[in-house]
């Protein structure tokens, strides 16, 4: 069993993405905190355009202007807007995501912790991106109330936020009875507790927020954003895009 702890969330991460960038493989593993262990396929950071799943391809279309990429990973989202000819800036809170991000081509990438003040001037951005669920990034309803409220501050007054989450399960008994625990430690329902797992190694303990669309637009409506359009996959718990536009 991993025995080893990294300090950092994403450092074994940054050590996966890198493996697969080499060599093609890395074996990857999310763990939480009810010992529940689901592989993440590394693959997945790497797909071309072609193989976006349908939910990214249909808000995608919503895209304009100067864009954030935020939690850009290995930089697939910013080297599809490269090649569509808008100016991207992507941005990761790991400095090595960043060096992979910058060695497959992504021009203009920056190591930014999303859930703190970012470092550009009001208004910037037309559209900003949180893709593979990093809309709930930030862990807890508070710190992503204040996400909300800096991306609102970054952007032009034809902000888009196009994102990707899941609604919490209450269909399957396990995800049930996680949520039915968060509820009784006073937690948002969808709260998760996460670490990743790999190569003998667990990684510091994270925490990922998954909103369902009605609370999305509640919550996304008291920071001035309006929820545009919603494109699940096969269900909204499986996971789910959206598109939010500033309020006029």
């Amino acid at each position: 069993m991993p025995s080893q702890s990294h300090a950092k969330p994403f450092d074994l991460f940054a050590d996966a993405l890198w493996n697969y960038h080499k060599t093609g493989r890395a074996d990857l593993w999310i763990e939480r905190d009810d010992d529940r262990v689901d592989r993440e396929d590394a693959a997945w950071y790497f797909t071309s355009p072609r193989d976006f799943p349908s939910h990214e391809k249909a808000a995608l279309e919503f895209a304009r202007g100067r864009v954030l990429d935020i939690g850009c990973g290995a930089g697939r989202h910013a080297l599809y807007f490269q090649k569509r000819g808008l100016r991207v800036t992507a941005v990761d809170a790991s400095p090595r995501i960043v060096e992979l991000a910058r060695a497959r081509g992504v021009t203009d990438v920056r190591g930014v912790d999303a859930c703190g003040a970012l470092p550009f001037r009001d208004g910037k951005f037309d559209t900003v991106v949180l893709f593979g669920n990093n809309l709930g990034i930030c862990g807890t309803l508070p710190r992503f109330r204040r996400m909300l409220r800096e991306l609102h501050r970054v952007t032009s007054p034809r902000g888009r936020i196009l994102a990707t989450t899941r609604q919490p399960s209450t269909t399957n008994p396990t995800h049930r009875s996680y949520l039915r625990r968060n509820l009784e430690r006073g937690r948002a329902i969808g709260q998760l507790r996460l670490r990743l797992v790999y190569r003998g190694a667990r990684g510091a303990w994270f925490e990922l927020l998954l909103v369902s669309p009605t609370d999305l637009m509640q919550i996304a409506a008291k920071e001035k954003w309006e929820l545009m359009g919603a494109f699940p996959l096969d269900s909204f718990e499986e996971g789910y895009a959206v598109v939010l536009e500033k309020r006029r």
